[in-house]
């Protein structure tokens, strides 16, 4: 790890070991499940007995250190700490309530409120993505980098559930998206996201996002060399767009509004 992430300061040294750990943890309790009963929680999303089992567990490696803790569930920690770790225990719970076994775990932290790590692992695909502000992006610690092409036409797109797009009145533009680009896909979820990080993807389009999955979509996105772009959603969440440097200012102004291109 070390070799991969040279020079880091102790501090950072201490909350990447914590990372891992807590990555760790998370993927022993959710590789070998391959179905689970779920729940439909207020906002529309699932919640199954891991993701609380997960949280829990995540939250009590963390929680060695001082800084502050925002889950997605039911735990938190405020000390007022200039450090953050925001917490998505299973992102993408559809898929693990139904056998897809492209889900995971996000984990970021901030510093004074602005994104420093970023740490993704999917389980049954034996992959890990780790971001440390100005050191990059790396995959299985191997150094990865974002697609830098320029054309719609040869791009790939993806993004997640349509549904999320029409209740966001966006629908039109993904629609434009669609017709404008080579070929676009449906992975959703952080292996959506990580795709974009290794040049796989050229732009990954989601809506209505918490802080506890784009705090490390930031910070991973620009340690690849990926562009990334916000914007406010209907519902006081954030809209991400994240890829290609070269397509992100031409995506924004496809689906209007007031974006903020990181």
């Amino acid at each position: 790890m070390k070799d991969i992430f040279k020079n880091i300061d102790s501090s950072l040294e201490y909350f990447l070991q914590l990372g891992n750990e807590a990555l760790d943890k998370s993927r022993e309790i959710t590789k070998n499940i391959d179905f689970a009963d779920s729940n439909l929680k207020k906002d529309g999303s699932l919640i199954t007995k891991y993701d609380l089992i997960t949280e829990e567990k995540i939250f009590q490696i963390l929680n060695k250190s001082d800084a502050d803790i925002v889950t997605e569930e039911v735990l938190s920690k405020e000390n007022n700490s200039d450090y953050c770790w925001y917490v998505d225990p299973i992102d993408g719970t559809t898929s693990f309530s139904k056998g897809i076994p492209l889900y995971g775990t996000i984990l970021g932290l901030t510093f004074k409120g602005i994104p420093i790590m970023g740490l993704i692992d999917i389980p049954k695909l034996n992959d890990r993505y780790i971001s440390i502000k100005n050191h990059g992006t790396a995959k299985n610690l191997n150094k990865i980098n974002a697609s830098n092409i320029d054309d719609f036409s040869k791009a790939i797109v993806t993004y997640g559930s349509p549904q999320r797009f029409i209740k966001e009145g966006l629908i039109d533009q993904l629609h434009q998206i669609d017709s404008l680009v080579w070929e676009s896909r449906g992975y959703a979820d952080c292996f959506g996201y990580s795709l974009a990080f290794s040049g796989a993807i050229d732009i990954v389009i989601e809506v209505d996002l918490n802080p506890w999955e784009t705090i490390a979509l930031e910070i991973l996105s620009l340690e690849s060399g990926a562009g990334y772009a916000e914007s406010n959603s209907k519902y006081g969440k954030k809209n991400i767009i994240l890829g290609s440097k070269n397509l992100i200012s031409e995506t924004t102004k496809i689906f209007g509004g007031d974006w903020k291109i990181k």
